[in-house]
């Protein structure tokens, strides 16, 4: 059980961003050369629901690790936001490494827009209050037909841990008043034939 959570708790949300459904596209939304810039993308019902991940390029020393919104990401259809939220990049996945320039590249899940209809959807990408991050680039990458169910499975997963966990202990405990009961027979039988 401890096994089939772990599974489900940190093995499916992995396979879920990576695996599972497909590519739409990667799109630039920022480098040093240019700045930060809005892309427009075309999409599909057919493609719903979209998940929307967001990598950044940092120079080895950067350190994300002080909570500040790094960056903020809106997507607009038709003068509607349909996706606007703060990026901290604290949970984010280490994707790449490069030991010759000393850059990293990490990925944070920005969410899934759901409810997908035909047109030209707009992605911006913004910086947040934090500062002193030396960001690189800043892509986009956008996936079909995604899982909208990752966290509640993760969730799951983390219960099934907990609850193996917990009959593993008890287990553990019952066995040992077992061995104590048992112990106590013995000494109680010497002392019966002792007796005799």
């Amino acid at each position: 059980m401890i096994l089939v959570g772990a599974a489900l708790g940190f093995g499916y949300p992995w396979a879920a961003t990576h695996l599972i459904g497909y590519s739409l596209g990667m799109l630039q939304v920022y480098n040093q050369a240019t700045g930060y810039h809005t892309i427009e993308k075309q999409l599909s019902p057919a493609d719903a629901p979209v998940q929307v991940l967001v990598d950044i390029r940092v120079v080895g020393g950067t350190s994300l690790a002080n909570g500040g919104n790094l960056l903020a990401i809106t997507v607009v259809r038709d003068g509607q936001t349909v996706l606007a939220k703060p990026l901290t990049f604290l949970d984010a996945t280490l994707t790449d490494k490069s030991a010759q320039t000393n850059e990293r590249v990490y990925r944070e899940d920005a969410g899934l827009i759901t409810d997908i209809k035909g047109g030209t959807y707009s992605f911006a990408v913004q910086p947040g209050d934090e500062k002193g991050i030396y960001i690189q680039s800043v892509n986009v990458l956008l996936r079909g037909r995604a899982l909208n169910t990752i966290e509640v499975v993760q969730a799951l997963g983390f219960l099934l841990m907990a609850a193996g966990l917990a009959g593993f202990i008890i287990a553990v405990r019952r066995d040992r008043r077992l061995e104590e009961w048992g112990d106590r027979s013995m000494m109680a039988g010497q002392d019966r034939d002792d007796g005799n």
